[in-house]
């Protein structure tokens, strides 16, 4: 069969085929049952409506949302060079996300080598754009890389992915959390927005990595890891109050935020759970982007394996 991509590894990107049929065998779980519900919403986001379309086609075998997002993918930004920033750089994430759930698509061979191109292109302009220099756009296009390089079978590009996430977590999470140069920069009204999406870069791409043949959540330093930066960002969710970075920090701002790009606190739940977090889950869930992970309520929420030592903030 014709296949989008160059590598059958690359699954769901965010999630292995195994996670899926998990969540299929959980239908009657109130959380998988939720987040299923939401695969027949419709969002105005193209974006949004395409990731869950091929998500449909994957989960309920839904072949004609498969063809709506595949006409939806070629359609995309991603064909139209729009832009180099960290928005598009987190949206060409979400349309990788989509196409990489469209490899088995009985439609999608006509369309591998445009999509293929397409993926390589965007990977060239990104890393060539005169871009101010923005410790967030970094991250973000480090995460665009490893998803080029599982879905284009490139390992060039996975591993400049793999040493940028390095990088990261030995020069920009402080031990305490907090993600240097993105939520101590002079950012009024984004701070914590920006400690979020940050956040959720580096989740994103360490799940990603283990569908590139690597384990980059073992990779730590000094003790930190992500998942010190999204137990930074969990505690502040609940106290904006204390939030050091800006005074104007808001309840509003923070359920905004998490409401945007909070998805992968479901891939953090997986591996270290956070105490109290199911007052999160309920106010959150089903929780879904499709550059930070997905739809994770529905791929991510049961658990896995022996539970992990709780972290405990208050």
């Amino acid at each position: 069969m014709n296949r989008i991509t160059l590598s059958a590894r690359a699954g769901g990107l965010f999630f292995s085929a195994e996670a899926l049929r998990r969540a299929r065998e959980n239908r009657k779980d109130a959380t998988i049952a939720a987040a299923a519900a939401r695969l027949h919403s419709d969002s105005e986001d193209p974006l949004e409506s395409a990731y869950l379309a091929a998500l449909r086609c994957q989960f309920f075998a839904d072949a004609a949302g498969g063809q709506s997002a595949l006409s939806a993918l070629r359609d995309s930004e991603l064909f139209a060079a729009s832009g180099s920033d960290a928005r598009a750089i987190k949206r060409a994430l979400g349309w990788c996300a989509t196409a990489a759930l469209l490899r088995e698509h009985p439609a999608a061979g006509a369309h591998q080598g445009a999509i293929n191109s397409a993926l390589r292109e965007a990977a060239q302009r990104f890393k060539a754009a005169r871009e101010k220099d923005d410790v967030l756009r970094r991250f973000w296009l480090a995460a665009y890389e490893m998803a080029a390089g599982i879905l284009l079978d490139d390992d060039g590009l996975r591993q400049g992915a793999a040493a940028a996430y390095r990088q990261a977590v030995e020069r920009q999470i402080h031990p305490e959390g907090y993600l240097k140069g993105i939520a101590d920069e002079e950012a009024p009204g984004a701070s914590y927005e920006r400690q979020l999406s940050g956040t959720g870069a580096l989740i994103a791409l360490a799940e990603m990595s283990g569908r590139a043949g690597l384990d980059l959540w073992a990779y730590t330093s000094r003790g930190v890891s992500p998942i010190t930066a999204a137990a930074y960002t969990y505690f502040y969710y609940f106290f904006p109050e204390k939030w050091r970075w800006e005074p104007q920090l808001s309840r509003e701002r923070a359920l905004a935020s998490m409401r945007a790009e909070g998805a992968f606190m479901e891939i953090v739940n997986q591996r270290h759970r956070l105490h109290g977090i199911e007052q999160l889950f309920d106010e959150q869930r089903p929780f879904f982007c499709p550059w930070c992970g997905g739809l994770t309520s529905l791929t991510h929420s049961l658990k896995r394996g022996r539970e992990r030592r709780r972290w405990r903030f208050w």
